[in-house]
């Protein structure tokens, strides 16, 4: 049975996030997540996926959200004039919406609950990758967790919840003067 695995950094006082960006700027962690997460689903939440920009190239890019429209609307450039409708009640259902394709190996889809992700679904690995309300929904879900431990105090609005309970260290894969990257395992109860 396929599971799903999360990717993460997080910093000493275990912020990930402030004001909807990451605080702090380590280009060796940015290529380990690109190595890791190219040819692969990344799966974010909204705000994540609007921090970015745009979509991750070279990845199925699932994105979780209640308000499909306003996103959208937000993105008419990516989104364009996608096949789903637009009334309200087509929406209230759950739904699953493949919405943009760009090139050949970019896609992103829209989701309304991650409990309706199916990582069997995909041949590749799924990897959660944010923000703190999917980490917190998804870790329950994962044999795997990939966490890059910043090591400093930094603030921030978004904390990576509490997981120790869950997972059990296997490796460090890296460790650097400014970060490490672990990698952790589900605990088998």
């Amino acid at each position: 049975m396929k599971h799903f695995k999360a990717i993460a950094a997080m910093s000493e006082n275990r912020v990930i996030g402030n004001g909807n960006k990451i605080p702090w700027h380590l280009p060796e962690d940015f290529k380990w997540f690109k190595k890791m997460t190219t040819g692969n689903v990344v799966v974010m939440g909204r705000k994540t996926f609007e921090s970015l920009g745009k979509p991750l190239p070279d990845r199925i890019n699932v994105v979780l959200t209640r308000h499909p429209i306003d996103l959208r609307k937000m993105h008419p450039d990516l989104f364009g004039e996608s096949t789903w409708g637009t009334r309200a009640r087509d929406l209230r259902k759950d739904f699953q919406l493949g919405l943009a394709k760009i090139g050949t190996r970019t896609e992103v889809r829209l989701q309304r609950s991650l409990l309706k992700l199916d990582p069997e679904e995909f041949v590749t690995d799924v990897f959660i990758c944010g923000g703190a309300q999917i980490y917190e929904q998804a870790l329950p879900l994962c044999s795997d967790l990939y966490l890059t431990r910043v090591k400093r105090e930094v603030e921030g609005d978004a904390l990576f919840p509490p997981f120790e309970h869950m997972f059990e260290l296997s490796e460090v894969i890296a460790d650097t003067p400014e970060f490490s990257i672990e990698h952790w395992r589900r605990r088998i109860t």
